[in-house]
């Protein structure tokens, strides 16, 4: 494979599906990056589905982003 780096994500971004240990908003992601390095954290939105998905996206890619920085001043 020719990537360097990839993103993963899930979560539950409603109006329905979320439970009291998985509220609705609950996002989980996960980074790799070809030199080993494994990343991931799980962070909880508000608002409707249309902003959880947004709000979920942009911290996806500002992850890629902050990792590729990291890499490229290695």
């Amino acid at each position: 494979s020719l990537a360097t780096i990839s993103g993963s994500i899930t979560g539950i971004a409603g109006p329905a599906g979320g439970s009291e240990q998985k509220p609705v908003g609950t996002v989980c992601f996960a980074w790799a990056h070809q030199d080993g390095m494994v990343q991931s954290a799980t962070q909880r939105f508000s608002g409707g589905r249309a902003k959880i998905r947004h709000q979920a996206t942009a911290h996806m890619l500002n992850g890629l982003m902050a990792i590729l920085k990291r890499a490229n001043k290695s």
